[in-house]
This record gives C-alpha cells, structure tokens and sequence, in this order.
C-alpha cells in the first residue's frame, strides 16, 4: 500500500508539473496572519499541536486551512510534512520537559496521518500523553498506542485511500473511525479540505486547550 500510494502520487505529480515547496528538512512552521491583516501575536507556550501534510506537501491544503483555523482561534500550531515527524516529537519532548506537561495534540493526512502516529509511539517512550489524535485518510497506519486519550479517524471502508486504525495492545482509549465511502463527493484527496470536518475537529481541539482541563491534568 505505501509503495502503490507513493508511486500513484508520484505520477501524479509528473502529470502535472507540481512541485511542493517544503524546507530541506522537511519542516516548514505555520506563519499565518489574521483575516484583518494583523499578525497573530503569539502567547506564552500553551501546548504542542502539530499537524502533518502527506506526500510532497501538495495535496494536502486541508491541512493548511485548519491550520489557519485554529490559529484565528488563538491556538498557535506547527504546520509541517509527514518527513518531519521525528523532530516534531523530538521539539515536543523538549517543551513537556522545560515546561511540564501542557496538552499534546497531533493531526495528519495522508502520509501525514500515518505520521502521527509513528510521533505518538515516540511520544510513548517518553512517558509523553497524547490528548487528541486525528487521522485523515491514513494508508498504511500502525496500532495507535496506550499514551493516546482520543482517536478520530476519518477514512472509507470501501472506496479510496483511507484505512480504518486500531488501537494497540493497552490502548483504553476512545477512538471513533468514521467511515465516509458513502459521500460520493469525498475522496482521500479532499477529505482533508472539509469545513465540517474541520469545525469537528476544532471544537475537539478548543476543549482540550481549555485552561480547566489543563490544570485538572497538571
């Protein structure tokens, strides 16, 4: 499946003559500017909340949007490629040591939903909890494991990329896939891109960034 994927992509690309644009690394940080035009000023360190695009940073624009989204919202988030999972755990790791534990959220597409996963199983190592996970079309994903609270996944039992994800071996948490292979219009390449989607998402996110919830946790 991730060989089949990468290459269906990747002619896809060639067809169009699209390029993705991600840093060498393969990290880009969100830089979003208010729909006034003032810059969002940034607030002390909330909490870590990174979202991951799929395969060459070009089809998942979803994930930019939800990104701004949330950062109308006052939530400041990292947009990033699926290649840059490791450090993005590893920046984690660092602010839940320097600063205790603030909430930990984690949301991709694609490549990018596979990825999330993979941060979380580094974030397990650690000791690290993950409050909030959301998978949008995921295509080869691994066991969600036990350090993980919530699980939506968003994918189609029978049509398009997209798997339906289980929990690991001591996973307790709530986990809800949500199956959209009767929605003649979504598909893998937009199921990211779905503002009714994303408003789920965003008051899920909302609740866990709540001052109470953060010093019920501390």
């Amino acid at each position: 499946m991730r060989f089949s994927l990468s290459l269906a992509l990747a002619l896809l690309i060639a067809l169009t003559g699209t390029r993705g644009s991600a840093a060498a690394d393969g990290e880009r940080k969100s830089d979003y500017v208010r729909p006034d035009g003032n810059t969002l000023v940034r607030s002390q360190y909330r909490g870590d909340i990174y979202l991951l695009r799929g395969f060459a940073d070009v089809f998942s624009r979803g994930v930019d949007e939800l990104g701004r989204k949330l950062e109308e919202r006052g939530i400041e988030v990292h947009v990033v490629s699926h290649g840059a999972w490791a450090s993005g755990a590893a920046e984690i790791v660092a602010n839940q040591k320097k600063y205790g534990h603030k909430p930990v959220i984690l949301i991709g597409h694609s490549l990018g939903a596979n990825a999330v996963i993979l941060m979380a199983k580094r974030l397990r190592k650690e000791n690290i909890q993950v409050e909030y996970l959301v998978t949008f079309a995921a295509t080869a994903p691994d066991p969600v494991p036990d350090n993980v609270g919530k699980v939506d996944n968003y994918y189609f039992e029978t049509h398009g990329w997209g798997e339906k994800v289980v929990g690991d071996t001591g996973f307790h948490g709530d986990m809800e896939n949500k199956d959209y292979s009767q929605a003649s219009d979504i598909g893998h390449f937009n199921i990211d891109k779905q503002a009714d989607i994303h408003e789920q998402v965003i008051r899920n996110v909302l609740h866990y960034m709540q001052p109470s919830r953060r010093k019920a946790q501390s």
